[in-house]
């Protein structure tokens, strides 16, 4: 269909349809917005709204209802700091009583402003709403839950989730490996992600990295098809895509969305949603739906678009681009209240009158006709007579494990960090503390080097954590949305991806400080002072783990693991103040705190069976023989020689328990979906 001056083109031009019927516009002299009763606006159409017949569909081609589709949020109103924590929240309706149908073997568009409820519909169609959710979503007449959405759809985010360091191949290799059958071979997969890159047009670019802010890689165009590559590697009946030309200039966009036909076109049931599709982009489209308020304008195909507005008295200007004119006749416009006032009565009149149309009822007629009953469970497993074969659990774990690994080895600025900053704060100590005497004078020395010894490490943690984690996290978002592994699978993954690289650093921090600052010379409280390193270590970078598990922000994630160990380290080591000289509640703290028994242990090992010359000649004081410093362990550090097995049990068990804290705070927060 010819409209407006050869803008508005149903359909390809490659896709012939029968269709096509020849509708003249009239002139329009003004750049001002359309209106029902202007009276510049002249149309000639041979057909309108009431006489559209929406075209006959096969039984057999599977389609999407939804059905009565309405939605509703929580929102707060204001921020926590002016009190909204303690007031309750509003529901806010972002969708009402939808009724929509799409078809396998076409690409519907969804467009509509900022607000106007496109990525809610997604969301809602995928299961990945957080709201209250009424009405039916069917699929191949069986009502659809979010398992069963998991299997037969594919969900692309808006923003692209690539570890920079991988090429184009290693990206879809290791999604194939999560996403593929559990019985494929290494062949089959291989063979399926080089089809993908076929598909995708990546070819020219698959052994090159995706790149990030600083090293540059793929090209924005790129990112977005290797994207919907990782969707489609496990072939899905339907796909979903939000926003997936934004940020795209005009030719990836137009080679974007002509791929997404062309799938679409293969058989798959392909929906979007756009902002405002140029008229090269209209052109490509199979139906297309405009949405405001949360309500249907509009639903059909693009040549449908021109006649059912003119018959309601919105005519397209010539020259025009039909979508612009029409998302804008159906925006909300917020400048002032009166704006606001007028513009939501004008789209609540066009959706009503939608909804009372023949395109509507015939959209009710076809989902009435095909949906027979409604099975909550097992139903599709029955229909396609196929059981879900989902990779082990062995191979999730080495493949987010060789990830990671290969990850980390490409930025090598953070691969040499891992074994360079902790004993980076070796020559510091030494400055400061100097080589350690056999004098009376050198216990406090010591004293100073095992608090430090003890601070050093988990501070480390930290901030090797907030450096690597948060790019994992927000990969592992992604993923756990779409069920590839949970989130006990990708906390273990990277406890035992962190773990050789603080046990290396933490044996070179130990081997530098321990003999050239002159501790204990005994090769098993070397051992000791080591292990009780790597712990800490390891016990700083889980609990990061945690809290960023917590908070999304990575520096609020910083700052309140630093403040959580450094009041263990003040109020439980003992070495700043004495325990039995704080507060009783501070003394019963200590016990909860990891650096009472990692100082136990430390102060234990190290005096023990040391001699110290006197210091009478200097100070005057009472000569300190190893009877007394026997005292001075029983009494400041009662449990750190009887109970030295103990203390390390309880370490490895701060270990392990960081680790749980990890998953029970991942799964309390929730995984949020990252558009």
């Amino acid at each position: 269909m010819e409209l407006a001056g050869g803008l508005c083109r149903s359909g390809s031009s490659h896709r012939k349809t029968a269709r096509e019927t020849p509708v003249q516009y009239g002139t329009f002299d003004s750049e001002r917005l359309p209106r029902a009763d202007d009276p510049v606006f002249t149309v000639e159409s041979r057909f309108g709204p009431n006489d559209v017949v929406a075209p006959a569909i096969p039984a057999k081609v599977p389609a999407l209802h939804a059905i009565g589709l309405s939605y509703v949020v929580q929102e707060r109103p204001g921020q926590w700091w002016n009190g909204s924590c303690f007031r309750a929240p509003k529901k806010k309706l972002v969708l009402n009583n939808l009724c929509m149908t799409f078809i396998s073997g076409e690409l519907t568009a969804l467009v509509g402003t900022s607000g106007s409820g496109k990525t809610s519909l997604l969301d809602v169609i995928s299961g990945r709403s957080e709201g209250e959710v009424t009405g039916v979503v069917s699929y191949k007449g069986e009502q659809c839950t979010r398992d069963v959405m998991m299997q037969k759809s594919s969900y692309v985010l808006q923003a692209d989730r690539l570890l920079p360091t991988l090429t184009v191949r290693e990206t879809l290799t290791y999604m194939a490996y999560l996403k593929l059958p559990g019985h494929s071979s290494r062949a089959e997969i291989e063979a399926k992600v080089q089809s993908v890159i076929m598909d995708m047009g990546l070819s020219h670019v698959a052994e090159n990295r995706i790149g990030g802010a600083v090293i540059r890689g793929v090209s924005g165009g790129e990112k977005r098809r290797i994207t919907i590559g990782v969707q489609l590697l496990k072939d899905p009946d339907i796909l979903l895509l939000d926003e997936p030309t934004s940020g795209l200039d005009a030719f990836n966009a137009h080679h974007l969305v002509s791929s997404l036909a062309d799938i679409a076109h293969k058989g798959k049931l392909v929906i979007m949603s756009i902002h405002q599709p140029r008229s090269d982009i209209f052109n490509l489209l199979d139906k297309i739906a405009i949405l405001t308020i949360g309500q249907l304008a509009y639903l059909g195909q693009p040549g449908q678009m021109v006649p059912y507005f003119t018959s309601i008295g919105y005519p397209c200007p010539q020259n025009q681009n039909p979508c612009d004119i029409y998302i804008d006749i159906t925006s909300v416009d917020r400048r002032t209240p009166t704006l606001v006032k007028d513009t939501v009565n004008r789209a609540r009149t066009l959706c009503s009158t939608f909804a009372d149309s023949d395109l509507q009822t015939a959209i009710l007629k076809r989902i009435t006709s095909g949906l027979s009953h409604h099975q909550l469970s097992g139903a599709f497993d029955e229909v396609d007579g196929e059981k879900v074969d989902t990779p082990s659990w062995p191979r999730i774990f080495t493949c987010l494990l060789n990830r990671m690994n290969v990850h980390l080895w490409r930025e090598r600025s953070f691969f040499l960090g891992r074994f360079v900053m902790l004993p980076f704060f070796v020559p510091f100590i030494l400055i400061f503390l100097g080589r350690l005497g056999d004098n009376q004078g050198s216990i406090q020395d010591r004293l100073g080097v095992i608090y430090q010894s003890s601070q050093v490490p988990p501070y480390v943690g930290i901030i090797n954590a907030i450096t690597l984690f948060p790019v994992l996290r927000d990969l592992f978002y992604r993923e756990c949305h779409d069920g590839l592994y949970s989130t006990a699978t990708f906390i273990a993954v990277y406890y035992v991806h962190v773990l050789p690289f603080n046990i290396i650093s933490g044996v070179i921090f130990t081997s530098a400080l321990y003999w050239i600052a002159g501790l204990n010379p005994d090769l098993v409280g070397f051992g000791s002072f080591a292990l009780v390193c790597v712990m800490l270590t390891q016990f700083g970078e889980v609990l990061t783990v945690a809290i960023l598990g917590v908070f999304r922000n990575a520096q609020l994630a910083n700052n309140t693991t630093a403040l959580i160990l450094s009041a263990s380290g003040l109020v439980s080591s003992g070495i700043l103040r004495t325990v039995e000289n704080m507060p009783s509640f501070l003394q019963w703290a200590g016990y909860a705190a990891i650096h009472k028994y990692s100082t136990e242990i430390l102060v234990g090992n190290e005096f023990h069976g040391l001699k110290f010359s006197c210091d009478t000649d200097k100070t005057g004081d009472v000569p300190l023989g190893p009877n007394l410093i026997y005292d001075f362990i029983k009494l400041y550090y009662p449990n750190a020689l009887d109970q030295m097995s103990r203390n390390f049990v309880l370490l490895g068990a701060y270990s392990v328990s960081g680790f749980i804290l990890a998953i029970l705070l991942f799964k309390a927060r929730g995984i949020p979906t990252l558009h």
